[in-house]
């Protein structure tokens, strides 16, 4: 199983999701794989911003989940700028409230949950 950072983004009450254009097609929280030696944080950032055209700060990593052949490493993150744009990999992007999560999503609710709290606290 290979490692895949992914950044949960929140700016308030929203969660940052991207919908997925190659397998799984799902709706999830940017991000992808390291380049390099390029740290954890790095990874998260840099994902994020290529697949959504915002900029966050990778803050604390929350969790970790096994799916689709993939070892997640969930990082809450904080919204610092952008405009939200798609990248080849997506073919939506946008803010959710976390009562409202676009399915079908992965990771599960409890997660974005935890990272809201997290940012917020």
């Amino acid at each position: 199983m290979r490692n895949v950072p992914l950044g949960i983004v929140v700016d308030g009450n929203k969660i940052l999701m991207v919908h997925r254009r190659f397998p799984p097609v799902l709706w999830g929280p940017p991000g992808g794989f390291s380049e390099n030696d390029e740290s954890l944080y790095d990874t998260v950032e840099r994902e994020v911003y290529e697949e959504s055209g915002v900029t966050c700060e990778a803050v604390e990593v929350i969790g970790e989940y096994d799916a689709f052949d993939s070892h997640l490493i969930l990082v809450a993150c904080k919204y610092i700028s952008g405009d939200l744009r798609c990248s080849y990999e997506s073919t939506n992007v946008g803010w959710f409230d976390i009562h409202d999560l676009p399915k079908p999503m992965c990771p599960p609710k409890d997660i974005f949950q935890k990272a809201l709290e997290t940012i917020n606290k």
